[in-house]
């Protein structure tokens, strides 16, 4: 134990007297190889600290809708949850919008049919945009909301048409004009297992100004 501690007392004194003089990569190498555990420690106890402020704040951050935009324009996602957020007068004590367009339009291609098939089947989704192909593909399945009693006295258009499950919005409408879609009919329904549908029923009526 006396030559241990001695050995240690030696190396101590040694890297004490030629600290100054090392290296950058010197010193990071002695400190690394002697103190790699703490680090090791240190990085582990970050990341437990990172997740549980993520899961705290994915618990107390309530999300007020969730809308995909199949084949949406990604630069413009964060346009559409700002505008939104004015037509509806929600700030961020609120709670959160999450507008999805990261599922493109590929005419039905497995990856993009499996990503929205198990959204839908996580209730992960209240508001979906989408082209025609993609509405009849659920509506033939009873997968959205009556939508004449969803929206109530705003069924009744302009210019748009309001169908038994679902909007097609007119040509000119506000997702167009800011090239939010490549697609000429854009069709917007709710998902039966919708978890907002009160602001997703606002959200249409923003769509149909």
């Amino acid at each position: 134990m006396r030559i241990e501690n001695t050995e240690k007392s030696t190396e101590e004194y040694i890297v004490k007297e030629t600290w100054g003089t090392m290296t950058l990569g010197q010193k990071i190498e002695y400190l690394w190889m002697y103190y790699k555990g703490w680090f090791a420690g240190a990085l582990c106890l970050v990341l437990v600290i990172c997740i549980g402020v993520s899961m705290y704040k994915g618990i107390r951050t309530k999300v007020l809708l969730n809308a995909v935009v199949i084949g949406g324009n990604d630069l413009k996602a964060e346009w559409l949850e700002e505008s939104f957020a004015r037509y509806a007068d929600i700030s961020e004590k609120d709670g959160v919008l999450q507008i999805r367009t990261n599922i493109p339009d590929d005419g039905g291609k497995m990856t993009s049919t499996t990503a929205l098939t198990t959204l839908m089947g996580a209730d992960a989704i209240d508001v979906l945009v989408c082209p025609e192909r993609v509405y009849e593909d659920y509506s033939g399945h009873d997968g959205f909301l009556d939508m004449k009693e969803l929206l109530g006295e705003e069924a009744g258009g302009n210019g748009d048409t309001i169908l038994d499950d679902g909007v097609r919005l007119k040509d000119e409408n506000i997702l167009s004009k800011e090239e939010m879609t490549t697609y000429d009919e854009i069709y917007v329904a709710v998902p039966v297992n919708s978890q907002n549908p009160e602001t997703a029923a606002k959200f249409i009526e923003y769509l149909l100004q």
